[in-house]
């Protein structure tokens, strides 16, 4: 059966998936005596596929991307086997991207993303939309790769948006289960409150906070914000634009495009509506959180 098969589709390969350096450009099967066979996705049509799949048994690969090593960092991070891949990179983190649209194949993708490093990175995608890197620090000269730098480029190569959460790193092997189910947390906030196109925690973590809160807080909250300020939409971003420039007047100021005594009077008008005192640390770490939950709301 094998070789009639392999008259149809010259690409036809017996061979265990792992054995594959690229296992995602194939379809693959299961014969009745358990033998593995391939056969490129561009010599199979959805009609050909399903014929194919009445008489061999679909191997469904989903998170299977080319080496042991990779499935066995898989299985590892999403908490399914306690088995780490044998040789440890002396550091590594994990950098989750969504991409908006698929226009092209995500294979495409994946060699793109492949291209970024110095040496092949375990690339898995969970659906057609979103997936996981892990960056693998494998010798003590090998720096982190920038996704800031880069995002741009990428996004207009492949006219779509792209977003990245950059997690910490790390060189406990043994926490990377619990720090890949923390990273993948915080990617969910970065979409859910759209932070920067490429976020880390220092980024996400004021929103771990107001996403935390009961809707009822969130609600007294944000009434309490516009009974004091009302609808004065530039009073409230002059405010956190000076919260995010450090208090420093002067840099928020220049931030805004206004001159620093008109700033300093719209602060000064904020503590008497609003009875804060921005100046303070304590009531301007409150004030923050509110604003950005304002924000939030108001987006909706």
């Amino acid at each position: 059966m094998i070789s009639q098969l392999q008259t149809i589709y010259p690409s036809l390969l017996l061979l265990n998936p792992d054995e594959c350096a690229h296992p995602e450009n194939y379809y693959w099967f299961q014969t009745e005596e358990n033998e593995s066979i391939a056969i490129l996705k561009e010599e199979v049509d959805d009609k050909d596929n399903k014929l194919l799949s009445l008489f061999l048994s679909p191997i469904h690969l989903d998170y299977l991307w080319g080496t042991e090593r990779e499935r066995t960092w898989y299985y590892y991070v999403k908490g399914k086997s306690d088995v780490y891949p044998e040789k440890r990179p002396l550091h590594y983190r994990f950098v989750f991207f969504h991409i908006s649209e698929l226009p092209i194949q995500k294979e495409s993708f994946h060699e793109a993303f492949q291209s970024l490093f110095p040496e092949r990175m375990p690339i898995f995608f969970e659906d057609d939309h979103n997936g996981f890197i892990i960056e693998e620090f494998l010798s003590p000269d090998q720096e982190s790769i920038s996704f800031h730098e880069m995002i741009d480029v990428i996004m207009s190569d492949f006219y779509t948006k792209i977003r990245f959460y950059i997690s910490d790193i790390s060189s406990s092997i043994e926490e990377a289960p619990e720090l890949f189910e923390w990273a993948s947390y915080n990617m969910a906030i970065a979409a859910k409150y759209r932070v920067s196109h490429v976020a880390s925690h220092k980024d996400t973590l004021p929103y771990v906070y107001i996403d935390a809160l009961p809707a009822s807080h969130k609600k007294q909250i944000q009434r309490r914000m516009v009974q004091q300020v009302g609808d004065e939409s530039d009073l409230l971003h002059t405010i956190k634009v000076f919260l995010e420039s450090g208090s420093n007047a002067t840099l928020a100021a220049k931030r805004l495009y206004m001159h620093r005594n008109s700033l300093q009077y719209r602060v000064d008008k904020f503590i008497e509506k609003t009875g804060f005192d921005v100046k303070r640390f304590d009531e301007a770490m409150m004030i923050y959180l509110a604003l950005l939950q304002l924000e939030d709301r108001q987006a909706e």
